[in-house]
């Protein structure tokens, strides 16, 4: 398989990071997931203003062969490569260059795109959604980006996985709804959308920024809130939204929910137009 170091086509098992590495001694770095395919909306332009809007936050200098043309075209040149023909999920990882320990000395960045095949539907069911009780997301200037440092998103898979859940809702530390170990959260009560607002910690997902403005073209816009929790006892239903696209769940503790599909007919379509 073939991946694409510093605009370098390389094979995925040459060793092109050091231990030295930042992204991997300190977490500094981002990352994006990047889901494409003959038949799904392509939203690279998404993905590279939030790396670089990161990039600006965190003081690094953004790569200029990171434009967005550039990553689509990069992406499709490894899908020929890997002989991919369907739907691709590809993992663009950058990080500062090393120099310096917790204070770095240099600000230039590195990159390292992957991709291979996925069988990701873009709308499917999940069963059960539960809710974390040990890890909570806390808002900062960068929490709106995908950070090389996923350790309070990898506990919370552990303690999905311990009670046999599909996916995990994280609250904020005032007790907020603030989104998923893997994606952004929206509930539906009489037809209207809700989601939190981004100072609630969440991650300024792709899916989510696409879904907020498909609804306001469309006249009718979701809301963004601080919610407690218990708002959601109150919903017909939940759904979360990634780069693979909308998963709705069918129960959260023992409340039986309702496939959202009447309020997202449209957008769905949408999703599955390149």
């Amino acid at each position: 398989m073939k991946a694409i170091f510093n605009s370098r086509i390389v094979n995925t098992d040459d060793q092109v990071v050091k231990t030295t590495n930042r992204s991997y001694c300190y977490g500094d770095g981002l990352f994006e997931t990047i889901v494409t395919g003959p038949e799904r909306i392509n939203l690279i332009g998404y993905h590279v203003n939030r790396l670089e809007q990161a990039c600006h936050v965190m003081g690094i200098d953004f790569p200029v062969d990171l434009s967005s043309d550039r990553v689509d075209k990069m992406v499709q040149e490894l899908r020929a490569f890997n002989g991919i023909e369907g739907v691709s999920r590809s993992k663009l990882s950058l990080w500062r260059n090393e120099g310096g320990l917790y204070s770095p000395t240099e600000n230039s960045a590195s990159f390292y795109l992957e991709t291979s095949p996925t069988e990701s539907q873009v709308y499917r069911p999940l069963q059960e959604i539960g809710l974390s009780a040990n890890y909570h997301t806390l808002y900062s200037p960068i929490s709106f980006a995908k950070t090389s440092n996923a350790l309070t998103y990898v506990l919370a898979g552990r303690e999905k996985q311990s009670q046999s859940w599909d996916d995990i809702i994280l609250t904020d530390v005032n007790g907020n709804i603030a989104e998923t170990h893997i994606g952004n959260i929206f509930w539906v009560i009489d037809s209207k959308i809700f989601t939190p607002k981004l100072t609630t910690g969440c991650i300024e997902g792709i899916m989510r920024r696409y879904t907020l403005e498909f609804f306001r073209k469309n006249g009718s816009p979701i809301i963004e809130t601080e919610a407690p929790i218990k708002d959601l006892e109150d919903a017909q239903s939940i759904f979360m939204t990634n780069a693979s696209g909308i998963r709705y769940f069918k129960s959260y503790k023992a409340q039986h929910l309702q496939n959202p599909n009447a309020v997202l007919e449209e957008l769905i379509k949408r999703l599955q137009q390149p």
